[in-house]
């Protein structure tokens, strides 16, 4: 249920006062749809490798800073203020993507293309050097950028020693502490591909017309302002990118049949 204004402005003067992070991650939740809305805009104008879900990430950062540094002495509405701080923040990461990282991402993401449509063509997964080859690569800087896109994904934790306290331990001797109001990393991942595989094939304006209608639960009004497009426009692309679905589903089922 959304938060009315005035359970707002009481929310604020109590996170204020205490500065109590239970109360600043309720005050982030309800801002969340401006990182949304400012992701969907800056996603128009970066490069496709760059992912709404990054631009996102990046955004909350900024969201956590400005709740953090908002004073209202300032006079300064805070959603003026926030969406210049989840601007800032998001223009920080992408200033951080050093050259590498922007080779290896735009490798993945060709990676990924070509080896749907060998997929397609071979009825077989290619091998390494089928893809290297599909991608004009040579053999040796294929696999150099495999392993730094594997790497890339690697998640390296320190391994902690101390008293037996009850908690579990991994083999090497870390910990394994589960936090269960965490989102299980499989299921982001899952998503990702989910998106990935039903958003195929579309424009950057219809991609985002689906992500913010499915994922981020903005009305087609709302999708209209982000987009800078009418109503009945959203609604358009929306039909139109559905029927497109339901014909390649329907397609890609009698071929498995056949």
């Amino acid at each position: 249920m959304k938060a009315t204004r005035g359970s707002t402005e009481s929310l604020w003067k109590e996170y204020l006062k205490t500065e109590a992070v239970e109360l600043r991650n309720r005050l982030v939740e309800h801002y969340r749809p401006l990182v949304h809305m400012q992701a969907a805009r800056l996603a128009q104008k970066l490069p496709a490798q760059v992912s709404y879900d990054e631009i996102c990430s990046a955004g909350y950062d900024g969201l956590i800073e400005a709740v953090e540094a908002y004073d209202p002495k300032h006079k300064a509405k805070f959603e003026t203020f926030c969406q210049q701080r989840i601007h800032g923040a998001v223009m920080d990461w992408l200033r951080s993507l050093d050259g590498q990282s922007r080779t290896v991402r735009s490798f993945e993401k060709r990676r990924m293309n070509i080896r749907e449509r060998m997929d397609s063509h071979l009825g077989r997964p290619p091998t390494e050097e089928e893809l290297a080859s599909g991608m004009g690569i040579p053999a040796e800087r294929f696999s150099e950028l495999s392993r730094l896109s594997r790497l890339g994904r690697e998640v390296h934790l320190s391994a902690v020693q101390g008293d037996d306290d009850g908690r579990s331990r991994s083999g090497n001797g870390g910990w394994d502490v589960r936090d269960e109001k965490t989102v299980d990393p499989a299921q982001r991942i899952a998503r990702k591909m989910l998106t990935e595989y039903l958003t195929r094939g579309l424009n950057r304006e219809e991609r985002l017309v689906m992500i913010l209608y499915y994922y981020e639960g903005l009305t087609m009004a709302e999708i209209g302002m982000v987009l800078n497009l009418s109503e009945s426009r959203v609604s358009q692309i929306h039909k139109d990118v559905i029927e497109r679905l339901r014909r390649r589903f329907r397609d890609e089922a009698q071929e498995l049949v056949a």
